[in-house]
């Protein structure tokens, strides 16, 4: 399976225990899968019944404000969430949008330091 350079990420949580579990157990762990990243892992939550879709937020690892790399995956599960259940969505993406137009910071200009810019 060839290599590729993960470029984005986001995640998404369902349920009331996020503080716990993100924190603490999945931010590191999920940074050195994606070949670090000193961005914020921007997140979502949302109440629905089973099968509703979410948008999952999604940015540049490296720089949090590179608009380029702004963008959602809409996910569903369509058995999920039972009462007992949460549900964690990661999403991560090899490129930023495909015809980016909404200027501001680009990844080339960002200085990738502090993770916002």
């Amino acid at each position: 399976m060839p290599k590729v350079l993960l470029k984005n990420i986001g995640k998404l949580v369902s349920g009331d225990i996020e503080e716990p579990i993100l924190h603490s157990k999945l931010g590191k762990p999920f940074r050195d899968a994606v070949g670090g990243g000193k961005s914020l892992i921007h997140s979502a939550k949302k109440i629905g019944g089973m099968g509703t879709e979410i948008d999952v937020p999604i940015n540049f690892k490296d720089a949090a404000f590179v608009r380029s790399h702004f963008d959602a995956m809409a996910i569903r599960i369509d058995d999920a969430q039972m009462a007992d259940e949460i549900v964690i969505a990661l999403v991560v993406t090899d490129c930023g949008r495909s015809h980016p137009r909404i200027g501001g910071l680009k990844k080339e200009t960002a200085k990738m330091e502090c993770g916002l810019g």
